[in-house]
């Protein structure tokens, strides 16, 4: 079995591969896209019980070379119970695996109902924003497509599966 892309040219490649119609049916779940990272790292662990470390905002984002334009699809793994919210964090047992150093070991879920995607920050130490406004710890927050999220120090778009095909689509040969 092929690995899944990870960034949005490998993406467009399996777009060239499949076709649009057929790319669209994979891929039509929410994701997030890289955009950078939005702070720099504190020097030291605020706690020694804690592997996470403070993060000190910064006035611009800055690129990231392993982060920008990086794709993680927001899902359970496989065999996972329907309906379960998808856990992001430091921690491998975590559906979205971000292995950075201002992200808790759970740092926040998501959860689907029939009114749209929520996340909520699970009392992460550097906390969670949506379009850089900091969110209450463990209160669902509704999100909608393109919005800003950032998660410790990452900033990410969440897109939609429409929105991420689209974006696909111009660096494809679909254009």
């Amino acid at each position: 079995m092929a690995r899944e892309p990870n960034y949005i040219g490998e993406f467009a490649a399996e777009m060239n591969a499949l076709g649009p119609t057929a790319f669209q049916v994979k891929y039509r779940g929410f994701v997030l896209v890289g955009v950078g990272l939005v702070a720099t790292v504190s020097d030291r662990p605020l706690s020694w019980k804690r592997r996470t470390l403070g993060a000190v905002s910064v006035d611009q984002t800055v690129e990231a070379a392993s982060i920008v334009e990086r794709v993680w699809r927001v899902r359970k793994g496989e065999g996972a119970q329907r309906g379960a919210a998808v856990m992001v964090g430091q921690s491998a047992d975590n559906d979205i695996l971000l292995p950075e150093y201002t992200v808790s070991t759970q740092h926040a879920s998501f959860s689907f109902d029939a009114a749209g995607m929520s996340i909520t920050d699970l009392g992460s130490l550097n906390g969670t924003k949506v379009d850089g406004v900091l969110i209450e710890p463990l209160t669902p927050f509704r999100i909608k497509d393109q919005q800003q999220i950032t998660i410790g120090r990452i900033c990410f778009d969440y897109l939609s599966g429409d929105s991420f095909v689209s974006i696909v689509r111009n660096r494809s040969d679909y254009k």
